[in-house]
């Protein structure tokens, strides 16, 4: 079994194809593409939030009160335009909101009725709606301080005033920690990211050393020698469980070192949900991942096994990927969590543990039945891979 692990291993080492999708991609490429995609879309953000909001007023003159508030401090331009079309108006940019009202339009507070203004905008990018949500804003201390001018004129105290706006205050007192808050998330992605690099990982050499072993023509030659066809499988697959788990570890520790030299203001970009993991925790997710990997090399060593060629290969490989995905959507649905029933289901009873893990609300007995289960399944299909391997019809398929 370890001759066939070292010849194997060696082979998959000197492959410069391996080297990169095991080595290079998840220590450079991958984390590079991470933090580049954040520090963007933080720019992309400030950016939105500093540009400069165009504001037009038609048939308001009663309202320079709300036209002081759109200062150019606060990053708005108010501009004069010209033309009843004001769709047309907008979609050129002439100006991104238009407030119009009626020639009789007077402030709240004299005419002691609502006021109606026709508010012209566009909203369908991400960026309208940082534009959106900047001039409601100012809308809504306009709106908060004409209602208290009302009050004042109806004569009615800002405590009545406030009242009847809110009759009820309600005083949240959220219970969850910001860990549970944050992990909620945080750890839905962890496990998407882990057990997708879990496939990922195992797909390509399984394909190199079953089928493609096959169309090399040196299948045959293995099969004359005095190994075991029991050792020569054990040998294989443990080559899988070996890049696989490995481009997991390294991915992991190259995205904790580029963490800790691309720093924002002192603090590790990204970092701040692993702020209150402790290590105990994360060897558990660590462990999590060894029986899940073992499943996933034997189920692709099986397809890579059968497969006559690369692309049948790739074609049966395929619903893997979705295999290992899927089940990870799951844990997004309300209401699913790890209990004793989820601790038996393959995949998604690790990526509820991951989660859980993440989020510090972990039952650790429920952990011991998912590590039995998952170990249990992974021998089984590691038995059948075995017995697959085993069968002429199956290694020399025509």
């Amino acid at each position: 079994m370890w001759l066939i692990y070292k010849k194997e291993l060696l082979e998959m080492l000197r492959d410069r194809r391996t080297l990169i999708i095991s080595i290079l991609l998840p220590t450079v490429i991958f984390p590079l593409i991470m933090f580049g995609i954040g520090k963007f879309s933080g720019d992309k953000q400030k950016e939105a939030e500093d540009k400069v909001i165009k504001v037009a007023f038609v048939e308001m003159n009663n309202y320079e009160p709300l036209q002081r508030l759109f200062t150019p401090e606060k990053d708005f331009e108010l501009v004069n335009i010209e033309g009843s079309d004001y769709k047309e108006l907008v979609l050129k940019g002439e100006a991104n909101f238009i407030f119009q009202g009626e020639s009789d339009l007077s402030l709240p507070q004299v005419s002691k009725k609502t006021e109606e203004i026709v508010m012209h905008y566009k909203r369908s990018t991400s960026l309208d709606r940082v534009f959106y949500d900047r001039v409601m804003k100012v809308m809504d201390a306009f709106e908060t301080n004409q209602r208290l001018a009302l009050g004042k004129a109806l004569n009615i105290s800002n405590q009545n005033v406030k009242a009847i706006n809110s009759p009820i205050d309600i005083k949240k007192e959220n219970y969850a920690t910001k860990r549970e808050r944050t992990g909620e998330i945080a750890g839905f992605f962890v496990a998407y990211i882990l057990i997708g690099l879990a496939v990922a990982g195992a797909m390509y050499s399984a394909m190199e050393i079953g089928v493609g072993e096959k169309e090399r023509g040196t299948l045959e030659t293995l099969l004359l020698s005095p190994i075991a066809k029991r050792d020569i499988v054990m040998g294989k697959f443990l080559v899988i469980f070996t890049t696989s788990f490995t481009s997991i570890v390294v991915t992991l520790t190259s995205y904790f070192v580029w963490a800790m030299i691309l720093t924002f203001g002192g603090k590790a970009i990204g970092m701040d949900f692993l702020a209150n993991i402790s290590g105990q925790d994360l060897l558990l997710v660590a462990a999590l991942l060894i029986p899940l990997t073992a499943i996933f090399a034997s189920i692709l060593l099986a397809c890579s096994i059968y497969a006559k060629n690369m692309k049948e290969a790739q074609a049966l490989m395929t619903p893997v990927m979705l295999l290992g995905f899927l089940p990870v959507m799951v844990t997004l649905i309300p209401g699913v969590s790890l209990t004793w029933q989820t601790a038996m289901i393959p995949v998604t009873n690790v990526a509820l543990a991951m989660k859980d893990l993440i989020k510090g609300t972990v039952d650790y007995n429920l952990i011991a039945i998912l590590l039995v289960s998952t170990l249990v399944v992974a021998g089984a299909l590691l038995y059948f891979v075995t017995q697959f391997f085993k069968k002429e019809k199956v290694l020399f398929r025509s």
